[in-house]
C-alpha cells in the first residue's frame, strides 16, 4: 500500500482522504468542518475587520488574548468562503500568533519550575489556539485543487527550480503545507518549553502533510509567503526546510536543553535544515546505524539500533546530518551542544538496566555543600585573617532532601520518577544524591539534571549525570595579583574528594560568580591554595564548572 502510494501521483480526492485520515489530535475530521461551517454563526473575514478586531485584542493579558484568539480562529474555521479569502484570513493571524508563542517562550525561559497542575489550563488554551490555526491551514489543503503542472517523480529537480505565482492554486497549497507544519512544530516546542509529551498524533500529521508535498514534488520548492509585512517573510522558504528543522530539534533531544535554550536552538536549527539531507531507504542495510523517519508512524526521527521491530522501506526515509558534524567548526556554546546532541553517543548504544532503589537527592549547590561537608565532618575552615563558618548540621538549616525512585542505571547516570509536584527538578540542576538506606559507606555523589519529563498523570521523569563520586564542599572567593582579596567567600565543591595538591580535581561554583582566566583562594580543610580558572567544562542556570591550576598554597 505504501509503496504504490509512495510511486504514483494521487487525486484530489485521494489527498482529501490522505489529510483526512490523519487529523491532528483532539480535533474533528476535516469533513466535519464542512457540516459545522452550514449550521453555525458567519465569521466576517474581510481582512479591515479582522486587523481592527486584532488591534483590540488585551495584549497585555496572554491568557485573554490566547483565549480570544482561539475563539476567532474557530469561528472563521466554521464560515465557509474562497481558498484565496481563507487563506488572506489566516495570513493575517499568524503574526499574532508567532507573537504570542514567542512571548510565551520568553516567559518559560526565565522559570526553573516550568509546568504546575495551576498551568495546565494554560497549556491548554496555548495547544487549543495552535490546533485552530493548522485547523485552518488543513481546510485549504483539503480544499485545494490539483497544483499544475504536475511533474513526474523523477523530474522533481526541474519543478523544484520553478517559481510558484503567488496566489495560484499550487502556492495556496505550498502555503498552507508549509504553515501547517510551522504551527505544528510551534505545538511540539510549547510542549518542550514544558519538558511535556507531545499530543497524540502531532508527529504522524508533520509527516503526512511533508507525504503530501513529496507526492506533489514540491517540499523542495521555494516560495514566497507573499505577506509583504515583515521582510523576513517575503524571503523564500520551502516545505521541506520546515520540516527538516523540526526534525533536528526532536533530535537534539529537548529534554536535555534548559528552558532559556529551547528557543534559541530552535532559531539556530533555522540555518543547519538546508545542510541535512531526506534520502529515500532501498535497503535495510542502510538503516544500520543511522536516524530514519518512517512517514506513518507517529514517532520523532528515530535511531536505528534503538528500534527492533521489523520495518517497510516504502514508508522510510533517511535523515542524513554529516555535513551538519563535526562540531568543531561551531563557535558558539549553545551550537556545539546541539551538534554534540546530533552525534551518534556512547549511550545511545549502552545498555540500560532496571533498578528500582529509593534514591534520596539534594538539590542545589548550597545543599549539596551543606550534606557534603556534614558527611566529611566539617564545621569550619581557618586560616590566617579569618574564620569562614560552615553550614552545620544545627537544626537552624533549612537544607532538606527528597526521595525519588530509581528507574534504571546507564553508563554515566540513571533514570528516576516521582509524583510530588513540589519536588520537580529542573533540567540543568545541580544535586547531590545517594541511596536513600542508611548506608555509612555510600558517599553523596554529585551530578546535574540531564533531562527531565513532565507526564499528565503528574508523574515527573529526571534523568541524571553523574559529575563525580564525591566531592569536597569549600569556600572560594576572587582575589588580585597580589593575593588580596576582592569578595566575600561563596560555597564551592572540588570533585573528587582527593587531596587537590597531590591529585588533579575540578571546581564547581555558583554560576555568574567568577570567569576563565580569575584567581581564586580556596579555603579547605587539609591547606589554602590559590588557582587560576583555566576552562569552563560546562554551565548551566545553576553552576559552573572549571579546571584549574594551582598558582600558590598556604601552610595553615
Amino acid at each position: 500500500m505504501a509503496a504504490q502510494r509512495a510511486a504514483t501521483l494521487i487525486t484530489s480526492k485521494d489527498l482529501q482522504a490522505l489529510t483526512m485520515s490523519h487529523s491532528i489530535a483532539a480535533t474533528p475530521h476535516l469533513s466535519d468542518h464542512h457540516r459545522m461551517r452550514q449550521h453555525s454563526p458567519t465569521f466576517d473575514p474581510a481582512p479591515a475587520a479582522i486587523r481592527r478586531w486584532i488591534r483590540a485584542l488585551p495584549l497585555a493579558d496572554h491568557r485573554a488574548t490566547i483565549r480570544l484568539t482561539s475563539e476567532a480562529l474557530r469561528r472563521l474555521n466554521k464560515t465557509t468562503m474562497p481558498i484565496a479569502a481563507r487563506a488572506h484570513a489566516l495570513a493575517l493571524f499568524t503574526p499574532l500568533v508567532n507573537t504570542l508563542i514567542k512571548r510565551i517562550a520568553q516567559h518559560y525561559a526565565q522559570s526553573q519550575r516550568p509546568f504546575s497542575r495551576r498551568r495546565g489550563a494554560h497549556f491548554n488554551s496555548v495547544q487549543a489556539m495552535l490546533s485552530e490555526i493548522t485547523r485552518g491551514y488543513l481546510i485549504i489543503i483539503q480544499e485545494s485543487p490539483l497544483p499544475s503542472p504536475l511533474r513526474a517523480q523523477g523530474d522533481s529537480k526541474r519543478y523544484n527550480a520553478r517559481s510558484i505565482p503567488a496566489g495560484s492554486d499550487t502556492h495556496h497549497l505550498c502555503r498552507a503545507l508549509y504553515q501547517a507544519i510551522e504551527h505544528l512544530a510551534q505545538r511540539l516546542l510549547h510542549s518542550y518549553l514544558l519538558y511535556t509529551p507531545p499530543a497524540i498524533a502531532v508527529w504522524s500529521e508533520i509527516h503526512r502533510l511533508y507525504y503530501i508535498a513529496e507526492t506533489y514534488n514540491i517540499p523542495a520548492t521555494p516560495f514566497s509567503l507573499g505577506l509583504n509585512e515583515h521582510p523576513q517573510q517575503r524571503q523564500p522558504v520551502s516545505i521541506e526546510h520546515a520540516y527538516k528543522r523540526i526534525l533536528l530539534f526532536s533530535l537534539a533531544n529537548p529534554y536535555h536543553l534548559m528552558p532559556n535554550e529551547m528557543s534559541r536552538a530552535y532559531q539556530s536549527l533555522r540555518s543547519w535544515a538546508p545542510q541535512c539531507k531526506i534520502i529515500r531507504s532501498d535497503s535495510p542495510e542502510k538503516l544500520h546505524g543511522r536516524f530514519y523517519i518512517d512517514l506513518e508512524s507517529d514517532l520523532p526521527p528515530t535511531h536505528h539500533t534503538l528500534n527492533q521491530h521489523d520495518l517497510e522501506l516504502p514508508s522510510l526515509r533517511l535523515l542524513d546530518i554529516n555535513e551538519i558534524l563535526p562540531s568543531e567548526k561551531y563557535q558558539r556554546a549553545l551550537d556545539r551542544r546541539l551538534a554534540q546532541a546530533l552525534i551518534v553517543r556512547p549511550e545511545r548504544l549502552t545498555k540500560r538496566t532496571a533498578a528500582t532503589a529509593a534514591v534520596t537527592l539534594a538539590n542545589g549547590l548550597a545543599a549539596c555543600h551543606h550534606f557534603i561537608d556534614c558527611e566529611n565532618r566539617t564545621a569550619t575552615i581557618l586560616n590566617h585573617h579569618d574564620s569562614i563558618k560552615l553550614p552545620t548540621t544545627s537544626v537552624k538549616n533549612d537544607y532538606t532532601t527528597q526521595v525519588a525512585q530509581q528507574r534504571d542505571i546507564s553508563l554515566g547516570g540513571m533514570a528516576l520518577h516521582h509524583s510530588d509536584p513540589e519536588q520537580y527538578l529542573p533540567t540543568g540542576a545541580l544535586i547531590s544524591y545517594r541511596p536513600a538506606a542508611d548506608s555509612p559507606n555510600e558517599s553523596w555523589r554529585i551530578g546535574t539534571v540531564k533531562w527531565s519529563r513532565n507526564s499528565p498523570e503528574n508523574r515527573y521523569d529526571l534523568g541524571i549525570k553523574c559529575l563525580a563520586e564525591n566531592g569536597t564542599a569549600v569556600m572560594a572567593c576572587a582575589i588580585d595579583n597580589a593575593g588580596n582579596r576582592r569578595e566575600h567567600y561563596h560555597r564551592a565543591l572540588l570533585t573528587p574528594n582527593v587531596d587537590p595538591l597531590i591529585h588533579p580535581t575540578t571546581l564547581i561554583t555558583p554560576i555568574d560568580q567568577f570567569n576563565v582566566g580569575d584567581q581564586l583562594h580556596i579555603h579547605t580543610e587539609r591547606q589554602p591554595f590559590s588557582v587560576e580558572l583555566i576552562q569552563l567544562i560546562d554551565s548551566t542556570w545553576a553552576y559552573a564548572h572549571y579546571r584549574y591550576r594551582i598558582i600558590a598554597s598556604h601552610a595553615h
